[in-house]
């Protein structure tokens, strides 16, 4: 355990030192254009998925509706604070140690929470695996033909999940520890497939999204969660394990 915690903290240090340096280093970088794939108005958490609000008779007016992800019914109680959010936000704060987000105040409990299961929150979040529509999928051909990058490909395919952007100190450290002349090679042949409409998007994914992290992956995966999920890092590990039982067609 403890040569292990030496090894985590002198790779996280090497990476750390590596993304301050290519900070400096790179000419031209051809990281700094990273543009959404997705978009979440084309699949919210209401399409084909039920309202998990506890009452879903209340009239959706927009003074009920949830102020955080404007989806589902307030339903669940913040206390002590006694603010109110929908049912699928609130199971979200309760996977990490999140405050208010009205108040900041320490949250102690949720009142009517009802608890879902991983596979109940994965399927109602808008981040779920599930086909692109044409509209995406244009987008994602023409980030490919107008020069979609090595490492921003892998990031996508191989290590994040669905809407999750890739930052430019992740695609340094893909470019930097992880890929290789064979991934270009493959990689060139993929976006050559998908291009031609052999192979969908959703194939790259079952094929290539990586559930098994090898220590350097892992400590990568780390810092863009520490920047970016920093409350939900653990349920992000949690569901790389079991992200490809949740496509949704």
């Amino acid at each position: 355990m403890i040569k292990f915690t030496l090894y985590f903290t002198s790779v996280l240090l090497s990476f750390i030192d590596q993304s301050q340096m290519n900070g400096w280093c790179f000419m031209e970088d051809v990281f700094v254009n990273i543009t959404p794939i997705c978009d979440p108005n084309e699949d919210t958490i209401n399409n084909n998925a039920v309202n998990t609000s506890e009452d879903n008779t209340v009239n959706n007016s927009e003074d009920l509706l949830c102020h955080i992800c404007q989806q589902e019914t307030n339903s669940v109680t913040i206390s002590p604070c006694g603010h109110i959010v929908g049912n699928y936000c609130a199971n979200k704060f309760s996977r990490g140690d999140v405050d208010c987000p009205f108040c900041i105040r320490k949250i102690e409990n949720f009142e009517n929470l009802f608890s879902l299961t991983d596979h109940e929150f994965e399927k109602r979040s808008p981040y779920r695996l599930r086909v692109l529509t044409e509209n995406e999928t244009n987008n994602l051909k023409s980030k490919i033909q107008n020069g979609m990058t090595d490492e921003e490909f892998m990031a996508r395919f191989w290590y994040l999940r669905r809407c999750q952007e890739p930052d430019r100190s992740l695609l340094l450290n893909i470019r930097s520890h992880i890929i290789t002349l064979d991934d270009r090679i493959y990689i060139a042949e993929l976006k050559g497939k998908l291009l031609s409409g052999e192979i969908s998007e959703i194939d790259v994914y079952k094929n290539h999204f990586k559930q098994e992290l090898n220590n350097i992956e892992y400590v990568m995966l780390y810092l863009f969660y520490t920047e970016f999920q920093n409350p939900y890092k653990e349920y992000e590990f949690k569901v790389r394990n079991n992200y490809l039982d949740f496509i949704y067609t």
